[in-house]
């Protein structure tokens, strides 16, 4: 890993990239995926509200399910403390996951050292612009010059084999600009979860309750609250369909009746004239299986 007062020297001179977070360089972030990303010399930098920092920027999946979210610090002779900035498609920031979730996990298995969050986002309503749309991964300035202690050696085969601790001194690992992140993504389509969760406003019920002023001079019309929710005209278009589709049907293989029948709500909501069937007829072939 590189030298971290390299990366210190280095972060002091360089500049911001950009002027603001939507004009940050997003990369898709595919799901099923487990990314190894090195942070280093050759990443951007923004001038965050805690000060400058490198960065990954993502743009999240739109067509899935709920959202499962691992990021890793991953630990060496320094870390990368990661701190995570979620952004809803107009770049409004709706959470920053910090000390709060990162947790230290220490070594197991195939798995190193790392500080590590886990987390959910909401996909129930495909299309509501409140949705968390866009990941950014950066570390706190202010947390540069302290530590993160780890397990050491002896302590980690005293809690999985049950040996004597010789009383190996824990080692104290310096935070760095620099390191290696860990994320992968899980589609969470008929799986539940109680993993840290944002769950936007749905632009329905704010459109529902907004009032629309009239073309006409000095006319105001308030919406009528019927059913608190605005009711769609538009016919749904083709892949969306296709999406709902897919979701009812994973959530009555997976036996969550009531995701799906949700799923058939927002979807005839949104403007679907066959999610009942779809529903209808996956409950049957379950049945018969």
């Amino acid at each position: 890993m590189e030298n971290r007062e390299v990366a210190m020297d280095q972060l002091a001179t360089v500049s911001s990239c950009c002027r603001d977070v939507s004009s940050l360089p997003f990369q898709d972030l595919h799901l099923g995926s487990t990314k190894l990303i090195p942070i280093n010399g050759s990443s951007p930098v923004y001038n965050f509200s805690e000060g400058k920092s490198y960065f990954l920027a993502f743009r999240l999946p739109v067509n899935s399910g709920d959202l499962r979210i691992t990021v890793d610090g991953l630990i060496d002779k320094s870390l990368f403390n990661p701190t995570v900035l979620m952004l809803d498609a107009k770049f409004n920031v709706t959470r920053k996951l910090g000390s709060d979730v990162f947790k230290y996990e220490p070594a197991r298995m195939l798995q190193g050292d790392r500080i590590e969050a886990v987390f959910t986002v909401d996909r129930s309503y495909v299309g509501n612009p409140n949705n968390e749309s866009y990941m950014v991964i950066y570390t706190d300035h202010g947390t540069l010059d302290k530590t993160t202690t780890i397990f050491s050696p002896s302590k980690l085969m005293t809690r999985s084999l049950g040996v004597v601790d010789y009383g190996e001194k824990d080692p104290v690992i310096p935070h760095s600009p620099w390191g290696v992140v860990s994320i992968s993504v899980e589609d969470l389509s008929g799986v539940k979860t109680d993993s840290n969760y944002y769950k936007p406003i749905y632009q329905d019920v704010i459109d529902a309750n907004t009032p629309v002023v009239n073309s006409s001079p000095n006319k105001l019309v308030v919406p009528l609250a019927t059913t608190g929710v605005a009711k769609s005209v538009a016919p749904m278009l083709t892949e969306t369909e296709a999406f709902y589709q897919s979701q009812i049907e994973k959530a009555v293989k997976a036996g969550d009746i009531d995701k799906a029948m949700q799923l058939v709500n927002e979807a005839e909501r949104a403007g679907s004239t066959k999610a009942k069937s779809i529903f209808i007829d996956a409950v049957k072939r379950s049945q018969k299986g």
